[in-house]
């Protein structure tokens, strides 16, 4: 079932509260941009999977929920962690594209990038006020900590010294922190034995998510992908199929590879980097790696009664996998 569903078809038992949280990341992201550009404003761009908050639906629902409207607001703030994030990375990258438009530091600069992310942050923050629980606000500020002390441990560190262990690390830092946030915090509002079991699937699915981005950065084109391509080779990032890659190839290759650090990457370097990525098994094994942490993320589904938002939730993590395929 899950190689053929889409995710409108899996969003389908959240649909109208979905269509709510878009709307309302639309209107606030039309409130950041007024403030750059006053009346002259660009069109905004709310694009993306909007896998965070439509994970923070249906494991609402999942966990007993009757009125899903009430987790509205709880979804559009954890989407705005999310973008927030994506602001503040393409600083750190240097990455002119996101969702196939214009990054935000491109439009603007990365002073302006990144006070556009801490104003989202600040928003997301203001909006979980409503719900009264400083658990809630705590679970999500503890993924904001996670994800930056992801980027200040890996940062200057580069692929030399990268290790499985770390590469690992780095995914749930960097994106399955706030996964695991995402599907645990609604648990804080309602009467439910079910927080550890939806916090671990968010984990795990995150990691998963994660390595498989990590392959396609390599695999897809920049039109695929919405983003520059190959960009953690240019960044010299600590990823699981970068690290397998390096394990197999020779010391000119290596070199090869090493010196595309910091320039500007070719059709033919990632026509190479993609064919290595596939010669040397890298792809293969990280995505065997992947499969594991999404077996986890769906045995952790069990604490969970039987409903159509548990049967989702186990559908959009077998989505992530074969995303990449």
């Amino acid at each position: 079932m899950a190689l053929t569903l889409t995710l409108t078809e899996l969003y389908r038992p959240i649909e109208d509260e979905l269509n709510l949280v878009r709307s309302n990341v639309s209107e606030l992201w039309v409130e950041a941009l007024r403030l750059v550009h006053g009346t002259a404003l660009p069109q905004p761009n709310v694009g993306g999977k909007m896998l965070r908050p439509a994970l923070c639906l249906l494991s609402s629902g999942a966990a007993g929920a009757t009125d899903l409207g009430k987790f509205v607001d709880l979804a559009t703030a954890m989407e705005l962690l999310h973008l927030a994030a994506l602001a503040h990375d393409d600083v750190i990258d240097g990455a002119s594209l996101r969702h196939g438009t214009t990054s935000l530091n491109a439009r603007w600069d990365n002073h302006t990038a990144v006070l556009g992310g801490d104003y989202l942050v600040a928003r997301a923050v203001a909006i979980m006020t409503s719900y009264r629980s400083c658990a809630v606000i705590g679970n999500a500020i503890d993924s904001v900590r996670q994800m930056a002390e992801g980027e200040l441990r890996n940062f200057g560190r580069g692929t030399t010294h990268a290790t499985y262990d770390g590469c690992l690390r780095l995914a749930e830092q960097k994106t399955a922190s706030l996964f695991a946030v995402t599907c645990s915090t609604p648990t804080y509002l309602l009467d439910t034995q079910a927080r550890d079991g939806l916090h671990h699937y968010g984990l795990a699915l995150g990691v998963a998510f994660q390595l498989v981005d990590d392959i396609l950065d390599l695999k897809q084109n920049s039109e695929a992908l919405g983003k520059p391509s190959c960009g953690d080779v240019v960044e010299g990032k600590e990823t699981l199929p970068i690290l397998y890659l390096r394990e197999c190839l020779n010391p000119a290759e290596i070199a090869r590879l090493d010196s595309l650090k910091g320039s500007q990457i070719t059709d033919a370097d990632r026509e190479w980097i993609s064919s290595m990525l596939e010669t040397t098994g890298a792809r293969e094994r990280t995505e065997a790696v992947a499969r594991g942490f999404i077996d986890t993320a769906q045995n952790c589904l069990d604490c969970l009664p039987p409903s159509v938002f548990r049967d989702s939730m186990h559908s959009v993590a077998e989505f992530v996998l074969v995303r990449g395929a």
